[in-house]
């Protein structure tokens, strides 16, 4: 039976591609022109997500509060945690560091991912959706391969809905992402290489045993729950964010805050993408690096198709150890239709970042968020933050998911033999060293 709530449309060629069952059963590729990238789109009119997000009513406890543009079809489907609706916090330490310092009148929101229940990431989204739509279609297996985060949220919550999983990550990943994906009973497959060979490898496992592959950043289920973020802002902000910030390995999330913009293109709520500047670490920082290259030389034809790859990336971020950008063509072309940009953060001034954040706000920030921080500071510094602006960080890694990261943060510790060497010390003297640092990126 035709599916009447929503149909996969292909970005290339615009064909018709079904529903998830046919889009599974073509190897989430348009059958048409072969093209993994495709929009889920909706027989309901958009204009109902915007009496939506201004009910005053309208208090969603997860991301499938946002059912009626989701694409499942029975509720009795859904897996979830509660994840979706987090902390929007107002940052007004940073907007007051804009005015003293470059002075430049702007709002700072700071979108709280690092607390998620379940993971501590907002992978959590993907992962509710990702259990939703396989349990509804009956999938009983799936491989992923993932730096870390990605297959530690589809561990859990494909483990809740006893779908196993099979999780190929690189040497790099930590041990502690190792043990999750495993205590959830599901499989781990280190791989003595980068996270281009785990992607590789798990391809292959994935063709062996006819099993479904997670499809990456383009993947229509991680798309879409992603976009809910431009939902939660629309419900919850007094205004629309002008400028967006998040660390960047593969993209997904800038993907669905575009397809949220397309869907509410016209309606008044969203009539312009906000910018993105999306930050990576320098020493894993090839789609920077790429961008670069094409500002200089004025973004000739076929820019966005020129990016390097980077053999085993030597950065300690591992979350961000994306060394080959296979979303460079696409993510590039976005960033430079919202007039944004894409920067590397010199990658020890993380430590810098999350002491800050931690002393003004006492939010604790893992590596990749500090990321995403950092390249706010290093934004305003170049003159990329413009009066007016409001600007929404995505803070997308907590430090639970990072205890090694963690152990590094420590500065204000006294080494004693005794009482007398205890230096009677206030807080403040610490505040202006902080934010030198800061000041420095």
């Amino acid at each position: 039976m035709e599916n009447s709530k929503y149909y996969f449309q292909c970005n290339k060629c615009s064909t018709n591609l079904g529903d998830f069952s046919d889009w599974f059963a073509s190897k989430q590729k348009c059958s048409h022109c072969g093209s993994s990238e495709a929009d889920v789109l909706y027989y309901k009119d958009p204009k109902e997500i915007v009496s939506l997000v201004n009910d005053k009513n309208f208090h969603p406890s997860s991301i499938w509060g946002y059912f009626d543009f989701l694409p499942l079809n029975h509720k009795k489907n859904i897996i979830t945690s509660g994840e979706g609706i987090v902390p929007i916090d107002h940052w007004t330490f940073i907007e007051k560091f804009a005015k003293d310092n470059y002075n430049i009148n702007c709002k700072i929101y700071a979108h709280r991912h690092d607390n998620n229940f379940s993971t501590g990431t907002f992978k959590d989204l993907a992962g509710s959706m990702v259990a939703s739509v396989l349990t509804e279609h009956q999938i009983k297996n799936y491989v992923v391969a993932s730096t870390g985060n990605i297959a530690v949220a589809f561990s859990r919550y494909l483990g809740s809905a006893g779908i196993s999983v099979f999780a190929f990550i690189p040497q790099i990943s930590i041990q502690l992402q190792e043990a999750e994906i495993g205590l959830f009973g599901q499989k781990v497959f280190r791989v003595n290489g980068d996270y281009a060979k785990a992607k590789h490898i798990a391809k292959e496992f994935a063709e062996k045993h006819n099993i479904l592959l997670a499809a990456g950043n383009f993947d229509p289920m991680r798309i879409e729950a992603k976009k809910t973020m431009v939902y939660e802002w629309l419900r919850v902000l007094p205004e629309y964010p002008t400028v967006y910030f998040q660390a960047l390995s593969g993209g997904s999330g800038p993907l669905g805050i575009a397809k949220a913009c397309r869907e509410l293109k016209g309606l008044g709520v969203a009539e312009k993408m906000p910018r993105f500047i999306l930050a990576q670490p320098h020493n894993c920082a090839p789609m920077a690096h790429a961008w670069h290259e094409a500002k200089v030389n004025c973004f000739p034809d076929g820019w966005e198709t020129k990016y390097p790859v980077y053999d085993n990336p030597e950065t300690d971020i591992q979350t961000l150890s994306t060394g080959n950008p296979t979303a460079y063509p696409s993510l590039s072309k976005i960033v430079h239709q919202s007039e944004g940009e894409i920067i590397e953060v010199y990658e020890p001034k993380t430590i810098d970042v999350s002491r800050l954040v931690a002393y003004e706000v006492g939010v604790k920030i893992g590596p990749a968020a500090a990321i995403a921080v950092g390249g706010f500071f290093k934004s305003l510094r170049q003159g990329l933050i413009k009066n007016g602006d409001v600007v929404m960080l995505n803070i997308g890694e907590g430090m639970r998911r990072c205890p090694d990261f963690m152990e590094k943060l420590v500065y204000t510790t006294q080494h004693v033999n005794s009482v007398d060497e205890c230096t009677f010390t206030d807080r403040s003297v610490y505040h202006k060293q902080l934010w030198e640092n800061v000041a420095e990126i």
